[in-house]
């Protein structure tokens, strides 16, 4: 049997795989990866083309022709039901059956379908469809990156099904159970229900594997270039993972607290499992309380170390790792049993796509001869008449070409006379807008009010906030607005109005800890405050406690006058 290139461009990486059918299953005849580098545009089709052309010769690939699925993100799936009506109409109706769902005009994207079944329906045959709309920008960006590394496309399918090809033929979809397979890749994490052997649902969710290494940067001290940043980011996620409880007390770098990480980690996860739960929530609303049997990690997101386990916890459903190129029949001289265990997983997209299956869908654009359109009696007619107008339209031409060249002397001129009209107009407004200011400006005080030292608010302010300490406000208000309750009082009074020419500055945070860490680090606070020359009267407004993260959180608020320093009179 011929070698079959499956093909996976990813925002992170490209992943290849060459396999061959023997009876005994899918042989793995080569694999190969190539990361694509930090900052390198994913819209550039060259650099894309030439890292892939690059992975090819590396490989030493022989064949040119690859199997691989549409790159990018938008595609939208969806399942109806129609009519039973043949092929040719079905695929002239479907546009107009499903243009309400799509996010974009259907004119620019090609519709494909695959049937699940046929079934009675009030006495009507009807069929159950699941139909993918794709956007040409996206099909034609992937057919250039292709044709750019000097390869030819034989076969465009969508992520989607590639993958229900893979599972099929390791055993992975069974009869009267329904399956959740979660692809986290680094842009976007997508979510495949599959019940009795057959796709039900799918969604494209954020946040990804990129979003988790961004969390991951604001721990890492000293390091100025964001490039080295994010590589070192990437690095320490694919090395520790999630963190658990006997990791923390463990350092990686000793400038690095693994505490701190595993705290900015600690959103991305929640809003993971979070947009998960929630789909498989709507999935059971829609289905009538289906039950979800289990769920599968594939992706290069998906070797995140405790990954599995953290989602089990959540989610309070079995959770495996799936690795495609474990389960395949391999040369092992060839390939390494330790990479095939730590990277398989990122392959399956690739796997799939390369497995001939019949569910596939093709978005590959058919090229049909031009000789073909003249074999229909309907088709030379038209040619004839096209023709016969061809000649009558060089005759009107000839006649009428004087006259369209002196049309287009008016219109040019007529242009240059409206341009002045209109150039003559904005002038006149901007003469009234000039005076209308002048006016405006006669109404301010000749004198200026000195700005406020507000850079060395801001610099003192963050120097005294502790590590603990979260500012969600800051702001500076004019002396002559109430700091107190009590406005209707004659006199100024104590936490009410400051003197002529004062600024209050107000703070609200929130402090994480334990109770003595939350009023130590208000105290260090109000302390920094009073001791600083730039501020007085230091007030304690208000604490609270903030039950809305998963730690013993302190809200509070603290105002102040700021002492604008006298610079003196010349």
């Amino acid at each position: 049997m011929p070698e079959t290139i499956g093909l996976d461009i990813g925002s992170h990486s490209i992943k290849v795989v060459g396999l061959k059918k023997t009876p005994k299953g899918p042989f793995l005849t080569c694999f190969g990866m190539r990361k694509i580098p930090h900052g390198i545009d994913r819209e550039d089709i060259s650099s894309i083309s030439i890292l892939l052309k690059d992975l090819f010769e590396e490989m030493g690939v022989k064949t040119d022709k690859v199997r691989l699925t549409v790159s990018g993100s938008g595609i939208h799936i969806r399942r109806i039901t129609m009519p039973s009506i043949p092929k040719k109409e079905l695929i002239k109706a479907l546009p107009w059956e499903i243009k309400s769902y799509l996010p974009f005009p259907v004119e620019t994207a090609r519709i494909q379908f695959h049937i699940l079944g046929e079934f009675i329906e009030d006495e009507v045959k009807k069929l159950d469809l699941l139909t993918v709309a794709c956007p040409n920008d996206l099909i034609q960006r992937t057919i250039s990156i292709i044709e750019g590394a000097g390869l030819q496309v034989s076969h465009l399918d969508v992520s989607a099904f590639a993958l229900w090809n893979m599972l099929m033929p390791f055993g992975r979809l069974k009869i009267g159970e329904t399956m959740a397979l979660i692809d986290l890749g680094a842009e976007k994490m997508s979510l495949y229900l599959f019940k009795d052997e057959y796709l039900q649902f799918s969604r494209e969710m954020t946040p990804a594997g990129n979003d988790l290494t961004r969390a991951m940067m604001d721990g890492i001290p000293f390091e100025k270039d964001p490039h080295l940043l994010y590589e070192k980011a990437e690095r320490m996620k694919e090395e520790v993972g999630i963190l658990s409880g006997s990791q923390k007390e463990t350092e990686l770098d000793e400038k690095i607290d693994l505490s701190k990480i595993s705290f900015l980690m600690r959103p991305v996860l929640e809003r993971w499992a979070g947009e998960i739960g929630r789909s498989l929530d709507y999935y059971r609303n829609q289905f009538y309380g289906e039950k979800i049997d289990r769920i599968i990690l594939t992706g290069g997101g998906a070797h995140l170390k405790n990954f599995a386990s953290y989602l089990q916890g959540e989610l309070r459903l079995p959770v495996e790792l799936f690795n495609p190129l474990k389960e395949m029949l391999y040369d092992a001289k060839k390939g390494d049993a330790r990479v095939l265990d730590q990277t398989g997983s990122m392959f399956t997209n690739a796997v799939g796509v390369a497995l001939s299956e019949p569910k596939q869908i093709e978005f590959l654009p058919v090229k049909e001869p031009f000789w073909h359109k003249f074999q229909n009696e309907k088709w030379i007619s038209i040619t004839a008449f096209s023709v016969t107008a061809l000649v009558f339209l060089g005759i009107i031409y000839h006649t009428t070409s004087q006259v369209t060249t002196l049309e287009r002397e008016r219109a040019e001129k007529m242009a240059k006379v409206m341009k002045l009209e209109d150039l003559r107009s904005r002038l006149a407004t901007l003469k009234e807008k000039e005076l209308r200011m002048k006016q405006d400006l006669s109404l301010f005080p000749s004198s200026t009010i000195a700005a406020g030292p507000y850079r060395e608010v801001l610099k003192e302010v963050i120097k005294m906030t502790p590590a603990n300490v979260t500012l969600t406000h800051l702001e500076v208000q004019s002396g002559a607005k109430a700091l107190g309750k009590t406005p209707q009082a004659s006199k100024p009074q104590e936490g009410e109005l400051r003197e002529d020419g004062k600024k209050v500055l107000h703070l609200t945070g929130l402090a994480f800890g334990n109770d003595i860490h939350c009023l130590t680090a208000i105290a260090q606070i109000i302390e920094g405050l009073e001791r600083s020359p730039l501020f007085s009267h230091v007030k304690l407004i208000s604490t609270d406690e903030n039950k809305l993260y998963n730690q013993l959180t302190v809200e509070f608020d603290i105002a102040c006058d700021i002492d604008i320093p006298n610079k003196g009179k010349d």
